[in-house]
């Protein structure tokens, strides 16, 4: 039988857990695959973007057992990376292995993810994620459960975008709702915009 999943804050003595994690749980996402299609610098990615955004104004759930991970944005703040060293170093060597695709489709990403994005303020989970070894024991859906319990507790909304339909159901089962749908362009996979309204937190004992 498969351990309970435990989740715990994430700190920056997880960094490089959560982003390795991230990094194979993503690995075959249609979306992040269309944008950025060199696998291999998604663990730097996923290191650069925990570190310079999430750690210091989002929220960093992991798994105890090393199975899965999440990163959420409080209402306000928004998904901005800096230019800097780190990231120029990403681009570099996302060009020399794709191309120039992923120039262009960036910003096409960008659009598309922006034009579907509420104004009215709320939670934002960007990822959530198991690897791949360990998908379908839960810890999914333990993570959500505990992000919620701060949007909760915040009685405010939340919101997401699906990229990968067989997700859509897990969501939906913690009160998510698909309020559009669309395409990256040109042919690209379609993504799944989904909302949850606010509710009340259950009373402490």
């Amino acid at each position: 039988m498969d351990k309970a999943p435990q989740i715990i804050n994430g700190s920056s003595a997880e960094l490089d857990q959560m982003a390795a994690i991230l990094a194979d749980s993503f690995s075959t996402d249609p979306v992040m695959n269309w944008v950025l299609p060199a696998t291999d610098i998604y663990p730097g990615f996923f290191r650069l973007i925990t570190r310079d955004i999430f750690l210091p104004k989002g929220l960093c759930h992991v798994e105890t057992a090393d199975r899965g991970a999440g990163l959420w944005l409080p209402p306000g703040e928004k998904f901005d990376l800096k230019p800097g060293p780190g990231l120029i170093g990403l681009m570099l060597k996302l060009i020399l292995k794709s191309s120039l695709a992923p120039l262009r489709r960036i910003p096409q990403q960008a659009a598309v993810f922006d034009r579907h994005h509420p104004e009215a303020p709320h939670y934002h989970l960007l990822f959530v994620g198991a690897r791949h070894a360990n998908q379908g024991q839960g810890v999914g859906s333990a993570l959500i459960k505990e992000g919620l319990r701060t949007v909760d507790k915040a009685g405010m909304p939340a919101y997401l975008e699906s990229s990968n339909e067989r997700n859509v159901p897990l969501y939906e089962r913690h009160g998510f709702e698909v309020v559009s749908e669309d395409n990256m362009p040109g042919g690209g996979p379609p993504v799944w915009f989904m909302w949850r309204e606010a509710r009340q937190a259950p009373p402490t004992r």
